[in-house]
């Protein structure tokens, strides 16, 4: 409980700065959606299904238009009635990418073992995409290679495979709440999770403003964004809420492709994949998006609480 109350004293020292303005002219931005078809833990009494059942029906009620599920199949032979949301996430009309079959970090794995990774998830993404393009990857934990060498051999792939990528503007972190959601369900700790929810809306409305702000230092204007969450139990029970308050920070929900054909997402760039897209873009041309913007939110007290 004592961390509960330290979570809650943070929240409101957070709440003192303003890090949400909403956007006044509006903005574009695609949802996409990494970890399909399990992400994390979920607390008892809570199966993927469900997860992915609340999931859906928020999208659907805020006509969040093409949503791209990014599959890791690991999970099925781990769990085979996890197979389930993939199809259910397909008869919802969304289209699935390739995630990695076991969410391999590159600079870890190697250029060889990354591509057989991205491989192993190919035989269930042609069987639930027939007739679709699923040759679209998001890079597990947006890491493209760090060694340049690393880099150029998976783009070269890439291209040999016809895979586009699948890039980020905009996240809040929403998967560091998915296990402390677990545990704090299992003790029990109503003061801890309503602390949590809290400090998670402060880290979207953290989110939208940095990507608000950043578009306009790097481009000089609103690109279309695409933000980044993950198919946790956590981010299931709150993406309602963070539905509206996109949808108040003047948010109009696009499909992937719509953003990405923005020339932004096709620019030149020797970190193609790599983090956050306007982060990079800023790094390469020298520009300080940090300074005088919206802080983000810590979430490093998240792995302390109902431990």
């Amino acid at each position: 409980m004592k961390n509960a109350f330290v979570t809650l004293a943070a929240i409101c020292a957070l709440s003192a700065f303003p890090v949400f303005a909403e956007g006044p002219k509006g903005f574009d931005v695609a949802i996409t959606v990494d970890d399909l078809p399990a992400h994390g833990a979920v607390p008892l009494g809570i199966n993927r299904v469900d997860v992915a059942r609340d999931y859906l029906a928020a999208l659907k009620a805020h006509e969040v238009p093409g949503v791209y599920g990014f599959i890791n199949a690991i999970h099925i032979k781990a769990d085979p009635s996890s197979a389930e949301v993939l199809k259910m996430w397909r008869a919802a009309g969304y289209p699935l990418g390739n995630h990695g079959y076991s969410h391999m970090n590159i600079n870890a794995g190697g250029l060889e073992a990354f591509e057989g990774d991205l491989i192993g998830n190919e035989p269930v993404l042609a069987e639930l995409m027939k007739g679709e393009d699923w040759r679209v990857l998001r890079f597990p934990f947006l890491n493209a290679g760090t060694d340049p060498a690393l880099h150029s051999g998976i783009m070269a792939w890439l291209k040999t495979h016809n895979y586009r990528i699948a890039d980020v503007t905009m996240s809040f972190n929403d998967w560091a709440y998915t296990d402390t959601y677990a545990r704090c369900m299992a003790k029990g700790d109503a003061v801890t999770i309503e602390a949590m929810k809290a400090q998670y809306m402060l880290g979207v409305k953290a989110s939208i403003a940095r990507g608000l702000s950043g578009s306009e230092k790097v481009y000089g204007r609103q690109i279309p964004h695409v933000l980044l969450i993950h198919e946790g139990a956590f981010t299931a029970l709150m993406l309602p809420q963070v539905l509206d308050t996109f949808e108040k920070a003047g948010a109009h929900f696009v499909t992937l492709d719509q953003a990405q054909s923005d020339p932004a997402y096709s620019a030149p760039s020797e970190h193609r994949g790599e983090q956050l897209l306007i982060e990079r873009t800023a790094k390469e041309k020298g520009i300080d998006i940090w300074k005088d913007a919206p802080a983000d939110v810590d979430i490093s007290n998240l792995a302390k609480l109902c431990v």
